[in-house]
């Protein structure tokens, strides 16, 4: 059985932020400890479907 936590990391959207809200996911996924983390990143596009 794993000990991760799960994390969803939603980010993108519909708004004027949506590609600063990229480039912060980005971030964020690179400095997550996936030895800790079962990380799920869950996109949103400019439109608002999910990716």
């Amino acid at each position: 059985m794993s000990n991760l936590i799960n994390l969803v990391l939603l980010y993108g959207g519909k708004s004027g932020e949506h590609e600063v809200s990229l480039v912060s996911a980005a971030s964020v996924l690179a400095n997550l400890d996936a030895s800790r983390y079962n990380i799920i990143p869950v996109g949103i596009d400019k439109e608002g479907c999910f990716f």
